[in-house]
């Protein structure tokens, strides 16, 4: 039987559940949060919601990640319990994965702000709902999810680049974050090694061009995401 907690599965130290943890403590909802690559991972229908953060690794890299095909099958195994899960940038890729949707490098790297359009099922569905039209989102990733067979695509960014996308009833998979803090995207812009991997991968104009978008845009971003997460928790029955 489903209990009132939620199960946050956290890949690597800088994705934890941040805005999300945030909210879940604001409404006094009890969580859970499993390291994936170090703990076991608990049955689905344990919990009312799961949430899957993002990380660094590959989900084609099942030889150096084996725990990956473990949370494929605990994905499984909740739209079969009934338990709605979203699945947040490399969240997403292991349940586009876990239903048979290809995972694929994307040249070149997504890095920033990001309008993200609905499509006119994505306008219906209940994840975004109250939101104006479109949603101010962040993205870093390197892969990119095809869409599950039987998946209703929800979202997109320019032509044939899909954003977000709902399977069965309330399976959600956003390739883009919905989770940062302050705190988590000033250590993901400002810490040396990242820094590096966004000048590396992207250059140093479109570096400082999201540092000049921070003030402006940050505030928007944490509106928009409050509500998504605020509206699967709706969906979850975790607030009424």
């Amino acid at each position: 039987m489903n209990t009132q907690r939620v199960l946050a599965l956290q890949h690597v130290e800088i994705n934890p559940p941040g805005l999300v943890g945030e909210i879940l403590h604001e409404n006094n909802i009890p969580y859970d949060i499993v390291h994936v690559t170090t703990e076991a991972l608990p049955h689905p229908a344990n919990y009312k919601a799961i949430f899957i953060f993002g990380g660094t690794q590959h989900i084609y890299n099942t030889e150096l990640y084996p725990w990956l095909k473990q949370e494929e099958e605990m994905v499984r195994q909740a739209v079969t319990s009934g338990v709605p899960v979203i699945g947040i940038c490399l969240g997403s890729q292991i349940i586009a994965n876990a239903f048979g949707a290809r995972v694929v490098p994307v040249p070149p790297v997504k890095i920033g702000f990001l309008q993200i359009h609905f499509t006119e099922h994505g306008a219906a569905d209940p994840l975004f709902a109250r939101l104006p039209g479109y949603q101010q989102a962040f993205q870093w990733h390197t892969d990119v999810f095809h869409l599950p067979r039987g998946a209703t695509l929800l979202a997109g960014h320019g032509l044939n680049e899909h954003q977000a996308f709902r399977y069965h009833q309330h399976v959600y998979g956003l390739q883009y974050h919905i989770e940062l803090t302050p705190d988590m995207l000033s250590h993901w812009l400002h810490d040396e090694d990242s820094k590096a991997e966004f000048i590396q991968y992207c250059g140093i104009d479109a570096y400082n061009t999201v540092i000049n978008e921070v003030p402006s845009l940050y505030p928007i971003y944490r509106e928009h995401a409050r509500t998504v997460i605020q509206n699967f928790l709706h969906i979850s029955d975790l607030l009424a």
